[in-house]
């Protein structure tokens, strides 16, 4: 058998939106003879606004969210007794497994720090998001509405600010083995180095020969860099309509 690797924004679907019909009507012809896996940096409450769970069981073997480090069974047997319907939690693993209570705040006041730096036009609240084994930070704000974040998109191409912050971020840091990478288009997720996207092909029983990676943070500081060089094959997309047309190839 052959995988399919997905990333969720910005190559299934928009930035925080919901996947398309056209998109799901894809991926349900893909041949069989690939197994599909989704790895977003994404939580899975995020997952499941945007790609409804019944489809998610229809159509993917496992759901790796925070960048792999919780590991969703989706391919449920249900003539086994006691199975239930809805996606099964199999592996998770959490930053204060390695840190202090002490360490995190430490973290997330210098995170406080940089947003209160930033010249963007807007701050819009939730700049931090906790999510166990990952920090996600944004200086305009998780709670931003479209037009804010397309704002913030064009600022950030402006002014290379988040990766401006993730160079001040690994030096602030340096020896706590922490990676600082791009999450988005609007975002840094923080995390341990080793909890990389690469950390799901550790419960994908395909090897890597045989993963083939869609994404479209595929450049160094990326999210999607590290599995996508780890695959035998990837494609770099630059937004669904892309991952529509490639997807024709697998049918």
């Amino acid at each position: 058998m052959k995988a399919l690797i997905f990333d969720m924004d910005g190559t299934l679907t928009r930035s925080a939106q919901p996947i398309s019909l056209e998109m799901m009507d894809a991926i349900s012809k893909i041949a069989t003879i690939y197994k599909k896996y989704l790895v977003t940096g994404s939580d899975f409450v995020k997952v499941e606004k945007q790609i409804p769970e019944r489809f998610l069981l229809n159509h993917f073997n496992r759901v790796f969210t925070c960048n792999g480090t919780r590991v969703y069974n989706t391919h449920l047997d249900y003539d086994l007794e006691g199975v239930g319907l809805q996606p099964e939690l199999i592996h998770k693993i959490e930053l204060l497994d390695h840190y202090s209570q002490a360490d995190i705040n430490h973290i997330i006041s210098y995170l406080l720090k940089l947003a209160s730096e930033s010249h963007t036009k807007f701050k819009t609240g939730t700049f931090v998001e906790w999510r166990g084994s990952q920090i996600n930070f944004s200086v305009v704000g998780r709670n931003c509405s479209t037009d804010q974040r397309e704002d913030y998109v064009r600022w950030d191409q402006k002014s290379g600010e988040r990766q401006k912050m993730a160079e001040k971020l690994r030096k602030e840091f340096e020896g706590w083995g922490l990676a600082f990478n791009l999450g988005g288009q609007i975002s840094l997720d923080i995390t341990r180095k080793e909890w990389d996207k690469t950390y799901a092909l550790n419960f994908i029983t395909e090897s890597p020969d045989n993963c083939i990676f869609f994404g479209d943070r595929i450049m160094p500081g990326g999210n999607d860099y590290k599995i996508a060089r780890t695959c035998k094959q990837y494609h770099s997309v630059d937004g669904p309509e892309d991952t529509l047309t490639i997807l024709e190839q697998y049918k």
